[in-house]
């Protein structure tokens, strides 16, 4: 046969495909254990391979960088679910203010106050943030003239 004519590797045979794919697999369920809290035992377990391949997983950048990514996006969708009950949790609130029981309003009443408090703080904390960003980001502008 001329030169070039035959591929220089074969295609990879079925078992070697299907082992991919089971390992692709497995490094989803391994990186969806971790992702939800699970210990290296637990997700090694979960996943279907040894707690030494669970810390391997774990040194490498690449794997890392996916498992924060989709704890990112765990914690994005319960953020979004919290978001959607905070409404009906302020509702209760202030029906609480107004319960019989003293105790109850005083519970109430503590809760909203450090609610506030706490959502006062981090707002602050976000315009200074931004405050810093802008001008560092002056700075830089101005250094590169």
């Amino acid at each position: 046969m001329p030169y070039g004519s035959e591929p220089e590797h074969a295609p990879p045979s079925s078992s070697a495909l299907n082992g991919r794919a089971r390992h692709g697999r497995g490094e989803e369920l391994l990186l969806s254990a971790l992702a939800a809290g699970s210990s290296a035992e637990e997700a090694a377990l979960a996943a279907g391979v040894s707690v030494r391949t669970v810390y391997r997983r774990l040194a490498s950048p690449a794997f890392c960088s996916r498992l924060a990514t989709m704890r990112d996006e765990l914690v994005s969708a319960a953020l979004g679910e919290l978001v959607g009950c905070a409404e009906q949790a302020v509702a209760t609130l202030r029906r609480l203010l107004e319960a019989d029981a003293e105790r109850v309003q005083l519970g109430a009443a503590r809760t909203i106050l450090d609610q506030l408090l706490r959502l006062r703080e981090a707002v602050l904390l976000e315009q200074r943030v931004a405050t810093l960003e802008r001008q560092a980001e002056r700075e830089r502008r101005g250094s590169r003239r």
